[in-house]
């Protein structure tokens, strides 16, 4: 096995302008946030992110202009923080495309992608606008073996998953506790995946719960370790409730066009 622990600037450079990010986590909980922050920091342009429920890690990139694609189910910070700001204002200003499902088409566009087919079928979106809306994402099919109508989703492959998670080995074994969301899902459909970790530990600890292991170190192209990784957000088990301050923080920043100052402040702590 390779050892393939770096350091967060190391990890983030890897990410390419024009690349389709897959950020695990959801809404709040255990989001890869420093790596966003980080990412927000290089300057990039025109990436197009995907998850069922994205968080501060892809608003911080949406607020510092750096997004043209989303693809999501839902993209917020729940009832306690409301919609997410950097999303909403790139969407009004045009600046963003949007392309919107239920969670359940996400999860169908990533299992397609993990199955190595170019789409996928499900039966929802009936009456919904968004079949016509979204004709590159969405396309009514009919079975080839009774005729029924199905809507198809095309498959989303991401070039790099990036997942937060609770303890990594050095060569990219990852373990999640708590609820997984689609991380798992993301890391088999991504081309490769970066891991950002609570907590890097000895390989014996996955050697001697090996069911334990959610994300294998084959599909991992990158480790980082990032103490408190998930705030503002939390990470389950360690840090249960977010970091209001530093939520309400972000949420001014973007309200009075100060997210540089902000992402600046919030690097230079993290330092």
């Amino acid at each position: 096995m390779i050892r393939k622990v770096m350091d967060m600037k190391s990890a983030v450079n890897l990410i390419k302008e024009g690349q389709l990010l897959g950020f695990g986590g959801n809404s709040l909980h255990r989001t890869p946030a420093a790596f966003g922050f980080e990412l927000a920091n290089r300057g990039l342009k025109k990436l197009k992110l995907c998850n069922t429920a994205q968080g501060i890690a892809s608003d911080i990139l949406c607020a510092m202009d750096a997004v043209d694609t989303l693809y999501f189910g839902f993209f917020g910070f729940e009832n306690q923080y409301g919609l997410a700001p950097g999303m909403r204002k790139g969407c009004q200003e045009g600046k963003i495309k949007v392309m919107e499902g239920p969670c359940t088409a996400i999860i169908a566009a990533l299992r397609a992608s993990a199955c190595g087919v170019p789409f996928m079928t499900m039966a929802g979106l009936w009456g919904s606008q968004l079949i016509d809306q979204l004709p590159g994402f969405y396309r009514v099919v009919e079975s080839p073996f009774d005729g029924t109508k199905v809507v198809a989703v095309k498959a989303l492959r991401p070039d790099y998953a990036v997942l937060h998670v609770h303890e990594a080995d050095e060569f990219g074994n990852a373990r999640i506790n708590g609820s997984d969301y689609q991380d798992v899902l993301l890391s088999r459909a991504a081309a490769k995946t970066i891991i950002t970790a609570e907590k890097i530990v000895p390989t014996k600890t996955f050697q001697d719960n090996p069911k334990l292991t959610s994300i294998p170190h084959f599909l991992v192209a990158a480790v980082v370790e990032a103490p408190e990784g998930a705030k503002p957000g939390y990470c389950f088990g360690l840090y249960d409730t977010a970091d209001d301050a530093g939520m309400k923080a972000y949420q001014k920043a973007v309200k009075e066009n100060a997210v540089p100052a902000y992402l600046a402040n919030v690097t230079e702590r993290r330092a």
